[in-house]
């Protein structure tokens, strides 16, 4: 078996795609997401997780909350739990572990007391539930009879709260072999009912609905009915709900024996009747678990890296690819957060441009017909929040997407705005940033109103005169990629046009926000700065000196002085703070950051979207050692500066930068951030500098100094480049390009769709 060492913990299984997990004592739950377009689910390396499904609009449907599977010996009444709980077991209880999280599965595997367990579960390729397979075997000499309990709690009913009335109702449905639990006034879709079930695919001997019949006077892992070796087939009215089943099973020796079970949600009874037929036939719960696989594998494309760090290459194919993913069609899961999937649909062109167009068209059904676009959309109402800056994220994914399929017609297409009307793709992309350009406040920069990227900054400008100096930046940039779809799209005023407000907007921008060493980050309502000298508290922020050099509002020596600052003052262990000086105190002019405690999050922390920001400035500024710190920094595997516990297969959001406080290097959520796509495109299109444009294919790479040799196999346009890069004579600039045999006298990658192309660059 190839493996990768990471810590004690676990480690990557390159040849599976699987990160194997050797103890269930992680410093906090170690998660994979499992999903389709209909349902999330997260799941621990002890099966801890919750579950959802939404519509289209966002009104969802609470599933499990909770995971716990029981097997109970019969004779001795002794008991345990296949998800490796607790994790403080007596040795006896638990003589081997492995949880191994897949690409849309993970399986948890112990082996105790003479029998031998797998839980697995995943989400099928279609369908509002989660599919569990348990798989037992008896290692021993003797028969064994047990009863096996399936278990999830719910939060379909709402929080336990004591002496409270519940809504749900529940009970056994005999015809289709399963505990439900309904809600009549649950809106979902059309449907003004929906209920979630439990359903196994053997008969299932006793059941209950009410948690206060299956939990009793215990605990989830220690229930009284597992207690006493038997549910007490209770439905549940008014009353805390949950979905419990108990089945027989008889194991000879040496025997075994695999059930499966559905968790999910509906708002018909004919749906999990399909759904049992579907995947209760013989074989088929292997087909469609295998299906999840190949279908992953397709989605995430063929790019892969091979760096002297194995663990890098392991993280980039698949893990990095499949977290990005996760945000095009589920954003931050939490909420459909706009500029998520955006940024997210962005990063997804590089890797699939045909589930990038896919998602494109979908997210930007939600954009008004006068260009801005909402924060998210949630429980049936799309909810713009004031937020300024979702519709910014507009342009660059759509010109990345034709720079990747050197396709203009795409361009064309037809796509409605939330209001039903409709336009051409050019036209929301027009109409997006021309509607920031005409949203205008102090200094002729953009509007910050209640929150730009940072929705923490909510209190500088609701009376919509504040501004941001980001997302003037920002909007910069996607100006400038809007004028070169115009341009070669045959609208030639419009790219002119584009072209002197972005002149326009650049000397407003160094005009009224060079403070001297640094950019500030905006102005308040009343015309006071943030991000100034002359401010004790927000003194500088990371995200304008960054998108000072990605946007090209700073001149080069300006661009430098202001990443030199970052250098100085907002370097540490960790990575690059966000913030100086971060605030100590609630400051409504703020607004949520100056909540948030001192190294925080966006209030002076580690936050790594924003870090990605500044590796991508350090690569256009060509300072490779700043590259290769950040590297070491952010990966999530790499103990260089600092021990990390988070998951080491999947980026967090955030490293806490609280100097003298217990959480000080702690991770914040994982899985859910947009680290992990801007992670992704900085490192394939600035670190290995591989960047699409509609010529073709251009190499300007800023590689880590130690580096000295490593490959990238990078798929554009229907055609392979196998790239090796070699800095074993220099690393500062390009020396030499061959390309299958033959040297280049430009930067520019030859391209035929269906070819292959040996590239070798030669650094100096």
């Amino acid at each position: 078996m190839d493996t990768l060492s990471n810590d004690r913990l676990g480690h990557f299984d390159d040849a599976a795609s699987e990160f194997v997990i050797t103890t269930p004592d992680t410093p906090r739950d170690w998660y994979n997401y499992l999903w389709n377009a209909e349902y999330v689910a997260l799941f621990s390396q002890s099966g801890q997780g919750e579950s959802l499904t939404q519509d289209g609009v966002g009104r969802r449907i609470a599933a499990v909350a909770s995971r716990q599977l029981f097997l109970r010996d019969r004779a001795s009444g002794a008991f345990r739990t296949l998800n490796a709980l607790p994790v403080d077991a007596p040795r006896k209880m638990r003589q081997a572990y492995c949880c191994r999280h897949g690409l849309g599965y993970s399986v948890i595997e112990q082996a105790a007391d003479g029998i031998s367990s797998s839980l697995r579960c995943f989400v099928p390729p279609q369908g509002a539930c989660e599919v569990w397979t348990v798989t037992l075997h008896n290692d021993g000499a003797k028969a064994r009879a047990f009863d096996l309990f399936a278990f999830f709690g719910t939060t379909f009913d709402g929080v336990f709260k004591p002496q409270t009335y519940y809504q749900p109702t529940g009970r056994f449905d005999k015809p289709h072999n399963a505990v439900v639990l309904f809600n009549p006034q649950h809106r979902f879709g059309a449907a003004t009912s929906a209920f979630v079930f439990l359903t196994a695919s053997r008969r299932i001997s006793r059941y209950d609905c009410a948690l206060s019949g299956f939990v009793g006077h215990g605990t989830e892992q220690r229930p009284d009915a597992v207690v006493r070796g038997a549910c007490a087939n209770t439905g549940a009215l008014m009353e805390k709900c949950c979905c419990a089943t108990e089945l027989p099973l008889t194991l000879r020796p040496g025997a075994s024996a695999t059930i499966n079970f559905l968790a999910g949600a509906g708002t018909d009874l004919r749906e999990l009747a399909r759904l049992r037929r579907s995947l209760f036939a013989a074989g088929a719960v292997e087909q469609a678990c295998a299906k999840v696989k190949h279908t992953i594998a397709a989605l995430l494309g063929d790019n892969r890296i091979a760096t002297p760090d194995a663990q890098l290459n392991a993280f980039f194919h698949p893990w990095l690819k499949r977290q990005a993913s996760l945000g095009v069609q589920w954003a931050r899961v939490r909420h459909n957060g706009f500029r998520d999937q955006m940024q997210d649909i962005w990063a997804m062109a590089s890797m699939n441009t045909r589930e990038a167009e896919h998602q494109l068209a979908r997210v930007l059904a939600f954009q008004h017909s006068d260009g801005h676009a909402p924060r998210t959309w949630l429980d049936g109402q799309i909810l713009d929040k004031d937020f300024s800056d979702n519709h910014v994220w507009i342009a660059p994914a759509v010109h990345q997407l034709a720079m990747e399929t050197g396709d203009l017609a795409l361009l064309e297409q037809t796509i409605p705005f939330n209001d039903g009307s409709q336009a051409s793709l050019y036209e929301h992309v027009k109409r997006a940033v021309g509607y920031s350009w005409s949203d205008r406040g102090l200094h002729g920069l953009l509007k910050i109103r209640s929150g730009d990227w940072n929705d923490c900054l909510n209190g500088l400008g609701p009376k919509g005169r504040g501004v941001s100096v980001w997302l003037s930046m920002a909007w910069l940039a996607a100006n400038r990629q809007f004028a070169e779809l115009a341009q070669r799209s045959g609208h030639a005023r419009d790219a002119a046009t584009a072209r002197a407000r972005g002149a326009e907007m650049k000397r407003l921008i160094n005009r009224h926000a060079w403070d001297g060493a640094w950019y500030l980050r905006a102005f308040h309502d009343d015309g006071r700065p943030l991000g100034s000298r002359q401010n004790r508290q927000g003194t500088m922020f990371l995200l304008p000196q960054a998108w000072a050099v990605i946007s090209g509002a700073a001149d080069d020596a300006q661009a430098r002085l202001a990443m030199q600052s970052v250098d100085r003052l907002l370097e540490c262990e960790l990575g690059t703070r966000k913030v100086l000086n971060p605030f100590d105190h609630w400051d409504p002019s703020i607004g949520y950051s100056s909540i948030k405690l001192p190294g925080v999050h966006e209030n002076g922390g580690v936050y790594l979207h924003a870090n990605c920001f500044k590796l991508m400035a350090d690569c256009m500024l060509k300072r490779p050692e700043h590259v290769a710190e950040a590297l070491h920094k952010m990966l999530p595997f790499d103990h260089t500066f600092r021990t990390k516990t988070c998951e080491p297969y999947v980026f967090c959001n955030s490293y806490f930068a609280t100097p003298g406080n217990y959480r000080y290097g702690s991770a914040g959520q994982s899985w859910g951030t947009g680290t992990a796509a801007w992670f992704y495109a900085v490192l394939l299109h600035h670190v290995f500098g591989l960047q699409a444009t509609f010529d073709g294919l251009r190499v300007d790479p800023c590689l880590p100094p130690e580096w000295k040799q490593c490959v990238v196999r990078r798929s554009f346009r229907g055609a392979m480049y196998d790239v090796t890069f070699d800095q074993s004579a220099g690393r500062r600039t390009i020396g030499r390009i061959v390309v299958n045999g033959k040297t280049l006298d430009t930067t520019l990658l030859p391209w035929r769709r269906g070819s292959t192309y040996t590239v070798t660059v030669e650094m100096k």
